[in-house]
């Protein structure tokens, strides 16, 4: 089905990112449901999956279909079935798989709608932090419960002001690569934080951090969510041409190209000419 551009439920987008949050809350309390699930495989890209990927999967498309009918889905897990029109949902029912299989507690679900290649509302539920960030126009953050359920009011979320130096960095637990290092280097001395996921995201857009670069491989439904709750609450996604992402590009095979992720515009910025220096 095609979802023209000036489908009504677009038109409030905080209204939006509360629907994309209830459906990645309910993925999410499928994730603690399948905590013991280690019956992996791995798939052509070299990445892993189990049962809790694709359990989470199928309740968060549920969800979806309640929620926000007819709008086509594009997951992880079933990438190629539903083509990208103008308006389209991008969904990691679990993002951070390794991190999930080794018992760790940065894993979570990653939804966002785009529409015209940027997205325009996000969701990430992070059940075994018991937190759950959203934004449209503005940024949230809602309290999750042992079982994923909702705790209190969602919260209005603002960056902080980016330090100039002592740059709190978002590192890759299991994806280092050394373009992102050396560019955070170059930035001056700061405190590097291993996590996994879009978790990152979350942390930026509540200023609990400053900056994350990445110059390895991921892929749009890893970011889409958190480019959207990021630039919500102030902060900014750029690919390392100093460009925002676009979302949708099915002729890469929704591969992002290298990006950062920061607190402020500025400091993006000042990361892509750092980055340009380093490769120039």
């Amino acid at each position: 089905m095609t979802i023209p551009a000036e489908d009504p439920r677009l038109d409030d987008r905080d209204a939006l990112a509360a629907l994309l949050a209830e459906a990645a809350r309910r993925a999410a309390a499928t994730l603690l449901a399948m905590r013991a699930a280690r019956d992996v495989r791995i798939k052509a890209d070299g990445s892993p999956v189990c049962s809790a990927d694709m359990a989470a999967d199928a309740a968060a498309k549920r969800a979806l279909a309640e929620l926000l009918p007819g709008i086509p889905v594009i997951s992880e897990e079933s990438v190629g079935e539903v083509a990208a029109g103008r308006v389209f949902v991008l969904l990691d029912p679990l993002d951070g798989t390794r991190e999930f299989l080794a018992d760790g507690d940065s894993y979570c679900v990653c939804i966002a709608v785009v529409r015209d290649g940027r997205p325009v509302a996000g969701a990430i539920a992070a059940p075994a932090l018991g937190r759950l960030w959203s934004g449209g126009v503005h940024a949230f953050h809602q309290a999750l419960g042992p079982a994923a359920e909702a705790r209190g009011d969602a919260e209005r979320i603002v960056v902080s002001p980016v330090p100039q130096t002592g740059l709190r960095l978002l590192v890759s637990r299991f994806h280092g690569d050394a373009t992102s290092e050396r560019i955070a280097a170059s930035l001056g001395p700061g405190k590097g934080v291993p996590v996994s996921s879009a978790v990152k995201f979350g942390l930026l857009a509540a200023g609990e951090a400053d900056l994350h670069l990445r110059g390895g491989t991921t892929m749009e439904w890893d970011i889409a969510a958190g480019d959207a709750i990021l630039g919500a609450a102030g902060g900014a996604v750029l690919t390392l041409a100093g460009e925002r992402p676009l979302y949708g590009c099915e002729g890469r095979g929704y591969r992002n190209l290298a990006f950062v992720a920061a607190g402020s515009e500025a400091l993006a910025l000042r990361a892509v000419a750092a980055a340009r220096s380093i490769q120039g």
